[in-house]
């Protein structure tokens, strides 16, 4: 026969996953980079090409010679708002929480609305802004373009050029490391916002009805999650 504790274990255990069910907007939106990632990539090496240097009429490199070996910058340059607009559509997948924003339960809302600002803010904001900080020139000239600048090195007759495959790459490293930091912000948020709104905002209940009672004290929540 089952013991009170077993019951009280089981209970608990039932309990966290319905607040669980509650939080499913964030946890969306934790999981789209497995979608977004590859087709971030795929979109700006199959559209994303680059402009060329001699179009622009913007320079294409230099040469430094030095003890018989020689030094190649490479310029690439790839138009803003091209390159923010194909970083920017795989977060179409992170608009999904709209459907919870029209959710029965207030709790779910909540959740929906505060998934929604992240994801808006990881898709729009946060990869141009990251390649904006990032070590990339922005010409201003003709036009709005990020400069990659990439130097290869060998012997005099003998250097392969940097390809511009290598300097997509940078570009997406970039946007990636951005997109790294605002997932791990998304964690946090998806880990505090139980504990908070049984904290703060005690009148809306998760799914499967009223929660138990708010942890006394502030410090005391992460360890009993």
């Amino acid at each position: 026969m089952p013991n009170l504790q077993d019951f009280q274990m089981a209970s608990s255990a039932k309990w966290k996953r319905i607040q669980s069910w509650g939080r499913v907007p964030l946890l969306w939106i934790l999981v789209t980079p497995i979608l977004t990632l590859p087709l971030s990539a795929l979109l700006l090496f199959t559209l994303g090409g680059e402009h060329r240097a001699e179009a622009l009429d913007l320079p294409a490199g230099e040469l430094c010679r030095f003890e018989g070996h020689i030094a190649q910058t490479c310029f690439f340059y790839f138009e803003v708002w091209r390159t923010w607009l194909l970083l920017a559509l795989p977060g179409l997948f992170n608009l999904v929480v709209i459907f919870w924003l029209f959710h029965s339960n207030g709790y779910v809302r909540v959740a929906a609305g505060i998934a929604l600002t992240l994801g808006l803010v990881r898709s729009l904001v946060v990869p141009f802004a990251a390649i904006g900080i990032s070590h990339f020139s922005l010409i201003t000239d003709g036009g709005m373009y990020f400069q990659v600048e990439l130097v290869a090195t060998g012997i005099s007759n003998d250097i392969s050029s940097p390809s511009e495959e290598r300097a997509i790459r940078q570009l997406l490293t970039a946007a990636w490391i951005g997109g790294a930091v605002a997932w791990a912000a998304t964690i946090v948020v998806w880990q505090l916002y139980e504990p908070l709104m049984a904290r703060y905002w005690r009148n809306l209940h998760p799914p499967g009805g009223p929660r138990a009672e708010a942890l006394a004290r502030w410090h005391g929540f992460f360890g009993q999650r």
